[in-house]
């Protein structure tokens, strides 16, 4: 999960860094098409010759997973390139990727979480209302 960690903070960095730098259509493109070659190459990888897992229900749910994960790069981009800060974008964007997750895995997926999980969930929306309405300040 650490790691994991690692790569979604460096994968927000770098949005924030190509974003004033590129159409936030074409940033997302690159990034999915680089996704596609670098998860291609590992599951043919580590799937030579075995067999993989596959379903109708589990490509439809990629699927959407795509779309989803598609529009959230691109307007990570055009937010990004608004000039809003790594420090306030990226705590926003993640922290309410969580919040709206966990009502969303409650709603939909019917998830419970007891008083002490949703009391998380409170200080997580509090957390990004204050990162949110910090000014913040550029080191340069």
């Amino acid at each position: 999960a650490g790691v994991c960690a690692i790569c979604y903070a460096s994968y927000n960095i770098c949005i924030k860094k190509a974003s004033s730098l590129i159409d936030p259509l074409l940033g997302g493109v690159l990034l999915q098409l680089v996704a596609t070659v670098l998860g291609g190459c590992l599951w043919v990888a580590t799937k030579s010759g075995h067999g993989s897992k596959v379903s109708q229900a589990g490509m439809a749910w990629s699927v959407a997973a795509g779309i989803a994960v598609g529009m959230a790069e691109i307007l990570s981009f055009y937010v990004n390139s608004l000039g809003v800060p790594a420090s306030q974008s990226v705590p926003v964007i993640i922290g309410g990727s969580i919040l709206v997750g966990c009502v969303m895995g409650f709603v939909f997926l019917r998830e419970l979480l007891t008083l002490r999980g949703w009391c998380g969930v409170l200080l997580i929306a509090l957390g990004i209302a204050m990162v949110g309405m910090d000014p913040g300040a550029s080191l340069h």
